[in-house]
């Protein structure tokens, strides 16, 4: 499935519906980014509109679990930005989708 804003939409308003803290959804984007960057190269920097060929972008043949200090020190980061719920919302879910991807693209991958 291409990741569109529709898609974005739907799932951002779903995590909106859950009504999870706000320090939840920062752990959560930051474990989302911080997966992405382990799996593929420029992880930080690839916009989830754009994510065609991942499959040349990925670092290994395997799924990379990230670091759990790295996420706790992004988490911290993220929270003292104090981006809007909304935004987080958004974020996470089109790190969510990107990440779906990645998997799939890991499959293809190994074959």
């Amino acid at each position: 499935m291409p990741i569109n804003k529709e898609n974005i939409g739907q799932l951002a308003y779903k995590l909106y519906k859950l009504n999870e803290s706000y320090e939840h959804n920062c752990w959560r984007l930051a474990e989302l980014v911080e997966t992405i960057n382990e799996n593929i190269v420029n992880g930080y920097d690839i916009p989830a509109l754009e994510s065609e060929n991942l499959v040349l972008m990925l670092r290994s043949d395997k799924f990379i679990e990230p670091n759990r200090d790295k996420i706790a020190d992004l988490a911290e980061i993220i929270y003292h930005e104090s981006p809007e719920k909304s935004k987080l919302h958004w974020f996470i879910a089109e790190k969510t989708l990107l990440l779906e991807e990645i998997k799939k693209a890991l499959e293809l991958k190994r074959g």
